[in-house]
């Protein structure tokens, strides 16, 4: 009786094997990744490239000649709000400061800018105190409660534009003479 029973067969494989499947998926998708990555990188340098040459197409203003180009643009641009236009004020002056002195107003507050400029070896103690006074005359207005705002008259505000430009141009004027005595002194 024994005899009759036969061992079962193992299984015959049909189709395809899992484990190829899988690996033919897994290797698919590692190229599509590379690819991406290899796209990505492209666009990123083609982009760098285009924003080099874009910034060497442009020519450089000086500190002084970009205060001078927004103040012209201050009344103009934002002449019906006063917030906002003491507020570009301030950015102005404090960005001429940044890019004459190499310090970084643009980010501080007055009360620092004004320990900045203190510490500045400027001959001009008084111009130091105006521009000072000046931010803190513009703070208020800045600053105030949108609730609160108050119109103000033309008349002031452009009694502030003059304030902001005499005192770039008589910044100007003071680094302008200390360069030409270094100048002369090195030769």
């Amino acid at each position: 009786m024994l005899e009759d029973i036969h061992d079962i067969r193992p299984p015959v494989m049909t189709g395809l094997d899992p484990g190829l499947v899988r690996g033919i998926i897994w290797g698919t998708g590692a190229l599509v990744l590379c690819a991406l990555i290899v796209l990505l990188i492209r666009y990123w340098r083609k982009r760098r490239k285009n924003k080099a040459q874009e910034a060497l197409a442009l020519p450089l203003l000086s500190a002084y000649e970009t205060a001078v180009r927004d103040l012209e643009r201050c009344v103009a641009d934002f002449g019906h709000d006063a917030k906002i236009y003491y507020f570009e004020l301030g950015r102005i002056v404090k960005a001429y400061v940044s890019g004459t002195f190499q310090i970084n107003c643009s980010e501080m507050t007055s009360q620092e800018m004004a320990r900045a400029v203190k510490s500045l070896h400027f001959p001009d103690t008084g111009l130091k105190t105006e521009l000072i006074r000046f931010q803190d005359q513009c703070d208020p207005i800045r600053y105030m409660p949108l609730d609160a705002q108050v119109p103000l008259d033309a008349g002031r505000m452009q009694q502030d534009l003059t304030l902001a430009g005499s005192l770039v141009a008589r910044i100007e004027q003071i680094v302008a003479d200390a360069a030409t005595k270094e100048d002369v002194e090195d030769a």
